[in-house]
């Protein structure tokens, strides 16, 4: 006996057993007649058993076929609740969105709700961390920063950005200087952004008092760093210290009062802001939609930088 089960063995005996009939059972199965019959005839072959009794164009189950249909049966039948509920969770009809965390968070999410109202669909959001497998998860899109892991895919850039210090109002009422240094500021307040793993050259703060021409160095004084850009800018938003982050990703914080910009002394940053997705995704016509409105808001952001 083959230690595979033939699935398509046991489909074909159990739809000819419920049908009656190997016609039947070929009409639902959307195949010949013949090929039910060679597939039983298999699924005999393994079990060394006959499993129906054939009289001209009828067939009835022998002692053997009765034994094992009502497992065979049931398991079909878990398999399809199975397949149903994986069916289910891929979201049919939605728009699957990947999107890095910090962006998904400080971006994306403020414009969600006019995101759908323009688009027209639902949106399913993934928040992953970069590389991420396309077709495996069948993502229509990705929003990320830097293209590097997607040379073969098409992109368009969203929006370039700076890093620029940032700090909570209670936190500058503390330390600031009205001439807006930082002599003030204690080095241990001073919060460290990684960047993430896979980035070694975006800017420190070593590299912002450098170009300030500051004698002031940290080292290692800060007594706190981030490797997530959203978790740094949440330590400063709660007072924390001071953070050296993307000046979009902090807009929001800034128009609500939770954020000031204490300086004009931005760093730019390495990379762009990205929309990758495959090829083949370009014809649909929901992705050109968010395509077209990234440009629009690729324009504002610009636009917001200048000032």
């Amino acid at each position: 006996m083959s230690e595979h089960l033939p699935l398509n063995a046991l489909r074909s005996f159990e739809c000819a057993a419920r049908c009656g009939g190997f016609v039947l059972a070929g009409k639902e199965l959307g195949v010949s007649s013949a090929a039910v019959s060679l597939q039983v005839k298999n699924l005999e072959s393994y079990y060394g058993k006959e499993l129906f009794l054939r009289l001209g164009n009828k067939i009835s189950l022998t002692d053997a076929g009765e034994a094992i249909y009502p497992d065979v049966a049931a398991a079909l039948q878990q398999l399809s609740r199975t397949a149903e509920k994986l069916n289910k969770s891929s979201k049919p009809g939605y728009f699957e969105n990947s999107v890095l965390p910090g962006l998904s968070e400080l971006w994306l999410l403020p414009k969600l709700q006019q995101l759908i109202e323009a688009l027209g669909v639902s949106l399913d959001i993934r928040v992953e961390n970069d590389p991420i497998e396309f077709e495996q998860g069948g993502v229509d899109l990705r929003l990320t920063y830097d293209a590097r892991y997607y040379k073969e895919y098409y992109r368009t850039e969203i929006f370039t950005d700076v890093a620029t210090p940032t700090c909570s109002p209670g936190f500058w009422d503390r330390y600031g200087c009205d001439d807006r240094t930082f002599g003030a500021v204690p080095a241990k307040y001073f919060l460290q952004n990684r960047w993430g793993p896979a980035y070694a050259s975006e800017p420190t703060w070593d590299d912002w008092f450098t170009s300030t021409k500051s004698p002031k160095g940290l080292g290692d004084a800060s007594t706190i760093s981030f490797s997530d850009t959203s978790l740094v800018i949440a330590a400063a938003r709660h007072g924390l210290g001071m953070a050296l982050a993307p000046k979009v990703l902090l807009q929001n914080d800034i128009d609500d009062g939770r954020l000031i910009l204490p300086s004009d002394v931005s760093l730019p940053m390495k990379y762009s802001y990205v929309a990758i997705c495959p090829h083949g995704k370009l014809i649909k016509k929901t992705t050109q939609r968010i395509l077209g409105l990234l440009e629009r808001v690729a324009t504002e952001r610009t636009e917001l930088l200048d000032k």
